[in-house]
């Protein structure tokens, strides 16, 4: 796959089958654009092109952090391996998003990147004050002669697949089972092992401490989760805790720590992607450690025969390396 990040690194393909969006995830709904963008390229002879956005439009224009669910990286990885032909990344800063709907499509699309055929979903909306739409795509496409492909909203068990959505049902209730089934991949996120207190292993369940690669990603809701995590050879299954540890006295932040299971090797300063299978229960604080050493036991029962009914091949993910 070709990645051209920058308008400046962009050639020009007039061949190109193009959609246009953040595409956070490359979810269910997203998998379907992608997914008929590269069989019009094929059939036409074309360059499937996704133009995608860094960083998301809303953390430019709102002002305010905004967690994602996949980096450039993650994105580029899926898209890669779903078969894509050329990914545009585009900066978006507070000068770009002053474009109207007509300079984005004359100016980038049809005169920077080029396009023969634009495939979008039924509700994309672009431009300053999002005031483009497919009407507006119709009525450029006759004058620049390109033709638009619009493809109806996914939905999965009636709800609406979207990055919205999945974002809530992680941040929110911790549901990593629900967004796998809108993500069709597990969520993950890459991390690096640092040095904890050494209180998990004191209590006979060694963990890792982990601190995140990429500090936009976003943390599940605080909880104990079923894992398997990628890095260290084979993948390790485990349970990992997302949390403040209320029943450790003098604990501060959020702290994330994952036990692996069958494993005593060291691995501090290694990088470790996470990907989740299920949540076991929400954070509890215990009366005493030992009521803490005993959910932590039952914890694990729970969580062995939850990855024993997952098999890897079902967890998997298409976006590990």
């Amino acid at each position: 796959m070709i990645l051209e990040q920058g308008l400046s690194a962009v050639t020009q393909r007039t061949e190109s089958i193009v959609t246009v969006g953040t595409f956070d995830g490359i979810h269910l709904g997203h998998r379907k654009i992608v997914s008929d963008l590269i069989q019009r390229a094929q059939s036409e002879n074309g360059l499937s092109t996704l133009i995608t956005f860094d960083p998301h439009p809303r953390e430019v224009l709102l002002q305010q952090p905004m967690l994602k669910l996949t980096t450039i990286q993650e994105r580029a990885s899926i898209l890669d391996s779903l078969g894509l032909g050329r990914m545009v990344v585009i900066p978006f800063t507070k000068k770009f998003s002053h474009l109207s709907a007509e300079e984005f499509v004359t100016d980038i699309l049809v005169r920077h990147i080029g396009l023969q055929t634009i495939v979008v979903g039924e509700d994309h909306r672009f431009g300053r004050d999002r005031k483009g739409d497919v009407d507006l795509l119709v009525s450029l496409g006759r004058l620049y002669q390109f033709d638009i492909d619009v493809i109806p909203q996914h939905v999965v068990d009636d709800v609406v697949v979207s990055s919205r959505k999945i974002r809530s049902l992680l941040q929110k209730d911790g549901n990593v089972a629900s967004a796998q089934n809108l993500l069709n991949y597990p969520y993950s996120f890459t991390a690096t092992v640092i040095p904890g207190d050494g209180r998990g292993r004191g209590m006979g369940y060694p963990t890792a401490n982990l601190s995140l690669d990429d500090a936009s990603k976003i943390i599940p809701a605080h909880g104990i989760y079923v894992v398997r995590v990628e890095g260290l050879g084979d993948m390790k299954g485990g349970m990992l805790s997302i949390g403040v540890r209320p029943t450790i006295e003098g604990s501060q932040g959020v702290h994330i720590e994952v036990h692996l299971f069958d494993f005593s090797r060291s691995i501090y300063g290694q990088k470790v992607t996470v990907h989740f299978v299920d949540r076991i229960r929400g954070e509890k604080k215990f009366d005493s450690l030992q009521e803490l050493q005993e959910a932590m036991g039952h914890d694990e029962i729970i969580s062995r025969k939850i990855l024993e009914q997952h098999p890897l091949s079902h967890v998997k993910s298409d976006n590990s390396s």
